[in-house]
């Protein structure tokens, strides 16, 4: 596994691929009755440029019938649930309704897709271009307004924002709004069955710069940022400081180690020489400055810090994304600035990462980590052996001063690694005596450390013995490989 750092050297990434709308905020604390609401072309018209639509007020929609129901209903070509109005019923089995969008677009939505349209203190929203906030008082049934905090602001103070300007993340809604269900029986369409008519080439661009808002928001707030860098730059120090100084100086947090935000500690015993780690054990360390995080690096790389992400699913991007981000003063849409995942030997390819597009737009991506079911949890629910001196993790109060202490932290992550790519039970040995099971076979999995050692644990312990090398193949393909490349 690499362990010095390495060269700087990003990948050229331009393009944003996204669509989103974006909102327009007054730098008064209320938006102006006025506003143009955001909408999404139902034109061919290029993505570079906003087509002025008529606006749409929900008032006036619930003024034509006061008893149809207002909702929250999923946009599938964005993963975002957006304001509406259940229109008629499409189909009774499944449940399905006519949905008009706020901004004058509709869809099918099953009934499991539909939410009340009701915000609560603590909910988390988002608006714009990546603009995310926190509800700071409950909506009433019939609400157009909703009171809310940015969290990329320097301004604390609340803002009252039109409640069609709000999209909420798929992810946050399946893991807050439970209480908010709409059961098929107690939904009132406006009108009778009625014919679909789809919107042609729907997105989701706005009729509104972000306006004055943009001009005091921290431009990474709220985003922990991990950095790594390739290995043979023998420079990398000064260039890996430079990052974190520009993170820092422009509102995102530094995370100098994944253990500073997810418990990967586990357990010693028999005098340090057994280390056990559990799947139940790693959680989010809750932090107020963070509620998303990346991966930032040069390259694609082996070392400890990338291959957790790969495993966990956290986007690694490119180092470009943050120096394009300040030079142009917004943030660029992450998804164009995915690195590899790596290089794979027996596929002899460089492989896609295999990451949720969503990622970072609810907080329940860090909270909910190990239910992240876009990763391929290779080792899902096994228990695993991992057998070598250098994969014991350090002891909670060794010294990790020393460049040899740092070496051996390096393979101490192995068994962690493991850990976050599924495995229900993960053990860490120096010699097969200190194993839980004298019985090798007792683990789904042996890792070594390297191929030669393959074969003699396999023939005298007559365990499933692979190599660490295997491990990471598989990792980086996201599948487990034949075994004749161990």
């Amino acid at each position: 596994m690499d362990v010095d750092e390495g060269d700087y050297a990003p990948a050229k990434a331009t393009s944003s691929r996204k669509r989103k709308r974006t909102v327009s905020t007054s730098s008064r604390k209320t938006a102006p009755r006025g506003a143009v609401r955001p909408t999404r072309s139902t034109t061919g018209t290029p993505l570079n440029k906003a087509v002025k639509k008529r606006s749409v007020s929900s008032s006036v929609l619930l003024e034509q019938n006061p008893d149809a129901t207002r909702v929250f209903a999923l946009w599938k070509q964005d993963n975002h649930y957006y304001t509406g109005i259940v229109h008629s019923m499409a189909s009774d089995n499944p449940p399905r309704y006519l949905i008009k969008f706020d901004d004058n677009t509709e869809d099918r939505v099953d009934a499991t897709k539909l939410r009340m349209c009701l915000l609560k203190a603590g909910d988390h929203v988002m608006m714009g271009t990546n603009m995310r906030a926190i509800v700071v008082e409950d909506t009433m049934s019939g609400a157009t307004d909703v009171c809310v905090r940015f969290n990329n602001s320097d301004d604390d103070d609340a803002m009252v924002v039109p409640l069609n300007n709000v999209r909420i993340a798929s992810r946050t809604l399946l893991s807050r709004f439970k209480d908010r269900v709409l059961d098929p029986k107690d939904i009132i369409p406006a009108i009778g069955p009625a014919p679909f008519k789809p919107s042609p080439s729907p997105n989701r661009l706005s009729l509104a710069s972000d306006g004055s808002a943009k001009g005091n928001r921290k431009l990474f707030s709220k985003t922990g940022l991990v950095v790594t860098l390739g290995p043979g730059n023998d420079d990398w120090e000064r260039v890996k400081d430079r990052l974190m100084l520009s993170i820092r100086n422009h509102g995102g947090a530094v995370v100098e180690d994944w253990c500073d935000i997810f418990t990967l500690d586990g357990t010693f015993s028999q005098g340090n020489k057994r280390w056990i780690g559990e799947k139940d054990d790693i959680r989010w360390i809750e932090r107020d400055d963070i509620d998303r995080v990346f991966l930032l690096s040069d390259d694609a790389n082996q070392k400890p810090k990338f291959l957790i992400a790969l495993a966990l699913g956290i986007p690694c991007l490119s180092t470009e994304w943050l120096e394009v981000s300040i030079n142009e003063r917004t943030e660029r849409d992450w998804q164009a600035y995915l690195l590899p995942a790596g290089f794979c030997d027996p596929l002899n390819a460089r492989v896609s990462q295999l990451v949720d597009l969503d990622w970072g737009n609810s907080v329940e991506h860090l909270t909910e980590i190990m239910s992240n079911l876009v990763p391929s949890k290779l080792f899902a629910d096994q228990s695993i052996l991992c057998l070598s001196p250098e994969f014991m993790p350090a002891p909670p109060k060794a010294s990790r001063k020393v460049s040899t202490d740092i070496v051996r932290e390096s393979g101490g992550m192995v068994p962690k690694i493991i850990l976050c790519m599924g495995a229900s039970r993960v053990e860490a040995v120096a010699d097969a005596r200190h194993a839980t099971h004298p019985d090798l076979n007792k683990y789904d999995y042996v890792i070594v450390k390297e191929q030669s050692e393959v074969y003699r644990v396999s023939s005298t312990k007559g365990a499933n013995c692979v190599h660490f090398g295997w491990v990471k193949d598989c990792l980086i393909a996201g599948r487990l490989l034949p075994r004749s490349s161990c």
